[in-house]
Order: structure tokens, then C-alpha cells, then sequence
């Protein structure tokens, strides 16, 4: 008895490279996560922005012809973020870094900020992704240094802290000179209104604090 599956087969077999490059045609249409070069910034106004992207590797032809990807326009970047607490480090022009694609048009759902339908019936297009960087980056000028040995803070900038009150509970030691607009306070002693004990009035000054 003949088997009719592979009577089947063996009649289709002509068949089934067809449907072998169909497949891979259909799967190289299909957006997927790759790596690109940002183009351009536009930073939120406080809250997260976009950037417009470059694909790095480019498509081929059959016969292996390079065709470069055009610009992934308005793409939101990562930030590392928390409810209201945020640690904002905006990503750069030339910065690399990698896109992830969604499945589904997410156009709504990126404009809203809510759960919402999709804005089309697209799929798997890098129209719908995010792009998350720091990759193959140079060595940084401005950075914080997390390792067992402790942190350490480096700008070749300015550190600017602002707080409604900063308790600091270790030995602090300063390479440089202090400036402050208000009074400083040391062991409950007044930088602008200690006294001196035991001197006489009159048009002489006392010597350097000792």
C-alpha cells in the first residue's frame, strides 16, 4: 500500500523549493532588533524623548549588493526611571546603540502613555520600536564608577547639588578651597557669629584661625 503522505511529498517535491525562499522572503520582511547610529536628538521637555536612527547593517540584494536602511524617524529611547526618580543621561548624535522591535503598531500607544489598540494593522516594522544605547561607545569623559572599592564621581564640569538638605556622615576631606553664600555651621559653632574669648576691645585684629 502506498504511503500517501509520501506520495504527496514526492509529487510536491518540486514545490518545495519555491516554498522554501518564499518563507525566507517573508521572514527577511519581518522588522527585527539590529544595531544603529543615532542621527538626531530631540529631548523631552522633562520627560523621555526620541531619537532618529541609522541601521547600521545594511540589506543585500541576491547577488550581494549593499542597500543601506533609511532613517528610523522618532524612535523613544531608554531611561532608567522609576516613578519620579530618574537618572537622565540623553543619548548623543554618532551614539550606537540597539533598536528593539514590537510586533504590533504601537503608534497609540507611544503617543497616549496608556494601553492602547494598535494604530494599524502593521507588524514587526522597526516603524514600532525603542532604542536602548550605549554600545561601542568611546572611553567617557563624565562618568560615575560603580565597583567593590567604592564610587567615584568624574566631570571635567562642574557638580551642581541641589537639595533641600544633605546629611553627610563619614570624615570629609576637600583638595581645594570651600566657597559658601551662607553661614557653616561646625560642631555647633557659627562661622559668621563665634566670639572670642579673652581679648580687649579696640581697632586691633586677631591673627589666622589656628
Amino acid at each position: 500500500m502506498t504511503n500517501p503522505s509520501f506520495s504527496t511529498f514526492s509529487a510536491q517535491g518540486s514545490d518545495t523549493g519555491a516554498l522554501d525562499t518564499l518563507i525566507r522572503k517573508s521572514l527577511s520582511e519581518l522588522g527585527t532588533n539590529t544595531l544603529v547610529q543615532v542621527t538626531a536628538v530631540h529631548p523631552g521637555d522633562g520627560i523621555v524623548g526620541t531619537v532618529d536612527v541609522q541601521p547600521m547593517v545594511h540589506q543585500q540584494t541576491s547577488d550581494g549588493t549593499a542597500v543601506p536602511h533609511g532613517v528610523i524617524y522618532g524612535v523613544p529611547y531608554l531611561r532608567i526611571q522609576g516613578g519620579a526618580c530618574a537618572v537622565i543621561v540623553d543619548p548623543a548624535v554618532s551614539d550606537i546603540g540597539y533598536v528593539i522591535i514590537s510586533g504590533r503598531d504601537q503608534s497609540n500607544a507611544v503617543a497616549n502613555r496608556v494601553p492602547s489598540a494598535p494604530g494599524s494593522f502593521r507588524q514587526h516594522s522597526m516603524a514600532d520600536c525603542v532604542y536602548v544605547g550605549g554600545f561601542l561607545g568611546a572611553a567617557p569623559t563624565h562618568y560615575v564608577q560603580i565597583t567593590t572599592d567604592g564610587i567615584r564621581l568624574v566631570t571635567t564640569g562642574k557638580v551642581t547639588v541641589e537639595a533641600s538638605e544633605m546629611d553627610i556622615d563619614c570624615p570629609l576631606k576637600v583638595n581645594g578651597p570651600i566657597t559658601a553664600t551662607g553661614d557653616v555651621i561646625g560642631n555647633g559653632i557659627s562661622l559668621d557669629n563665634h566670639e572670642h574669648g579673652g581679648v580687649q576691645a579696640g581697632s586691633s585684629v586677631t591673627g589666622k584661625a589656628q
